[in-house]
């Protein structure tokens, strides 16, 4: 059974299937117009008389058509490319969503394999931000939790993947990393949350909250990506009931 995206994506190749020939075949005709008027021009002797006939109107709208199918198929496409977007992202931080991580898993696992590289996942859990909906509202915590998947993006590095698993979890792939290299971003990662502060007026200022850390390698942790992510999430949970777990070397 056809899901509903892919009933979506079979419309808009269709629509962008007719609106593709009406642009063309409005090319086409448009150039079979103009000649047609080169043509006559020369056999009247002169424009004026040729702008008499009904050929300049057919070429208006000719021109029309083309327009119009040509704006068609680019609504299409930017329709197709938001829906691309979308399918990727994570809508309440803008971050990754968790089957595109996922998807990098695989990859960079694939990768780490054939190549014999190594990379760090790290998961990440932040700590009192259901206090802050508690405390300030939802509303103000969609604005702590946009804010902190900022924090995280920006204190990562170039090539890092940084995603949300859910709630108030997140996850950060690390290609060609070594564990001492992951600790020493997850650190920068940990400081940056540490020192946000939301002045609220009235309210109260929000400036406590940090993230609890669970830090994996693959392929040398675990064989699969499913692996690397729950050996990730059983270092954080460890971490969260005061067992020092450090990272393989």
């Amino acid at each position: 059974m056809d899901t509903v995206s892919t009933l979506q994506e079979k419309l808009a190749q269709a629509a962008e299937g007719r609106a593709r020939k009406l642009f063309w075949g409005s090319v086409l005709l448009n150039v079979l117009i103009v000649v047609h008027l080169v043509y006559q021009t020369r056999q009247l002797g002169g424009f004026l008389t040729v702008t008499r006939t009904v050929l300049p109107a057919v070429l208006l709208w000719s021109l029309a058509m083309t327009a119009y199918a040509f704006t068609t198929m680019n609504s299409i496409a930017t329709q197709r490319a938001e829906r691309l977007a979308n399918a990727f992202t994570d809508l309440s931080t803008g971050l990754f969503n968790l089957d595109y991580l996922k998807s990098c898993l695989a990859h960079e696992h694939k990768r780490a394999l054939e190549e014999g590289t190594s990379a760090a996942v790290v998961y990440a859990d932040m700590v009192n931000l259901e206090k802050v909906n508690q405390s300030f509202g939802h509303a103000v915590g969609d604005i702590v939790l946009k804010a902190i998947a900022r924090v995280i993006a920006n204190n990562v590095r170039r090539g890092d993947i940084v995603g949300r698993v859910g709630g108030d979890e997140f996850l950060i792939i690390m290609p060609e990393t070594t564990p001492s290299e992951a600790e020493s971003v997850v650190k920068n990662i940990r400081r940056a949350i540490g020192d946000y502060r939301l002045e609220l007026g009235k309210r109260g200022t929000i400036d406590f909250l940090s993230c609890k850390t669970g830090i994996a390698v693959f392929p040398t942790e675990a064989d699969t990506p499913e692996g690397i992510m729950a050996v990730a999430r059983k270092k954080l949970d460890e971490a969260a009931a005061g067992i020092q777990v450090a990272p393989k070397a």
